[in-house]
């Protein structure tokens, strides 16, 4: 499965932010979001101008119900040149 590989990834290159997030989105799929949470952030420590990590982290948030965090994160996912879903045509607020 999609995490395993993931875990696999990681196994060989602890560093690789990339896989992190990815394992973070294969947790989130399956409402793991605790845990998907911890992905992001060990991404956002390795690669701190991942404005992508700090979307997706926000994502989670908002799923977990926590507005705040969520808002913070998609303010710094923007600031860093992530170019947010337009509400009209989503759901993920701005």
């Amino acid at each position: 499965d999609a995490i395993a590989d993931y875990n696999q990834a990681i196994q060989l290159n602890p560093d690789f932010a990339e896989a992190y997030c990815g394992r973070g989105i294969a947790k989130g799929a399956l409402k793991q979001y605790p845990d998907a949470i911890t992905d992001f952030d060990k991404a956002i420590q390795l690669k701190s101008n991942d404005a992508e990590a700090y979307f997706l982290r926000g994502l989670a948030y908002q799923d977990l119900g926590q507005p705040e965090k969520a808002k913070a994160d998609f303010a710094k996912a923007k600031e860093l040149g992530f170019i947010l879903p337009d509400p009209k045509n989503d759901d993920t607020p701005t």
